[in-house]
């Protein structure tokens, strides 16, 4: 019976890349006690990663990128928990580039009363800042990637080189030891050319992003004033990050 209500998790998760609780109750017809232990033997297997009301598929490689949709629904109180730590780096008058990802998307509702100037190539970021006064903002356009909603590109590019900015704020893929990586190399190549031109230098991480790696190596942690990430990291994993850079 365990065995195959493992099998059948599986299968929904290679079919759908995110399953929940309810969905698999009632697919299993079983108890949600039941279902939870299920994903806690499949996580400690390796098979896939416990988020709140659910699991999403374990990638360690991170060949296969998790669209901007499909990444708002993971990992929701991790990353308002790190939005809250980002906003607090911010002061009042910081000129900050804040880099595509729905984690660093949620920096903006944690700011308050906080009048700052904000660069980002993200168009959902854009889009939902906005409209707020106190913010004055820059978009930098470019060729859009549909994939994360996000302008890259040699225009792009161009405009990056010629910014510069107190504070970055830029999202990752994967933590690999000193690389910080991400799915798509025009990305992380526009991330790697405003985190050299920015003052502070941020990367932001929950903690499953922490001994992952995915596609393209962008930066190395060497270089950055620090990882912002949430209170669930092991404390195993925050020592051996802080090798690297301080792990806020």
């Amino acid at each position: 019976m365990k065995e195959g209500r493992h099998r059948l998790i599986l299968q929904e998760l290679d079919r759908a890349g995110l399953v929940s609780v309810r969905k698999l109750k009632e697919l299993l017809d079983v108890t949600d006690m039941t279902i939870r232990r299920d994903l806690i033997d499949l996580e400690k297997q390796g098979f896939l990663i416990r988020v709140h009301g659910g699991a999403h598929k374990k990638v360690r490689d991170g060949l296969i990128e998790v669209s901007h949709a499909e990444k708002v629904m993971l990992n929701t109180e991790e990353k308002q928990m790190i939005a809250r730590k980002c906003a607090d780096l911010i002061s009042d008058g910081d000129t900050i580039f804040i880099g595509s990802g729905t984690t660093t998307a949620l920096i903006g509702d944690y700011l308050e009363d906080k009048k700052v100037n904000i660069v980002t190539n993200s168009l959902p970021i854009f889009e939902k800042l906005k409209d707020n006064p106190n913010f004055d903002l820059l978009l930098v356009g470019g060729r859009y990637r549909l994939k994360t909603q996000t302008f890259v590109g040699q225009f792009a590019i161009n405009l990056l080189r010629e910014i510069k900015v107190s504070k970055v704020f830029i999202g990752a893929n994967g933590i690999d030891g000193h690389n910080v990586t991400t799915a798509n190399e025009e990305e992380g190549n526009a991330d790697a050319i405003i985190l050299n031109n920015a003052i502070e230098k941020y990367i932001v991480a929950d903690n499953s992003k922490f001994d992952s790696y995915s596609f393209y190596t962008f930066y190395r942690l060497d270089d950055v004033d620090g990882i912002v990430t949430d209170d669930r990291i092991s404390q195993r994993m925050r020592d051996k990050y802080r090798s690297y850079t301080k792990v806020l």
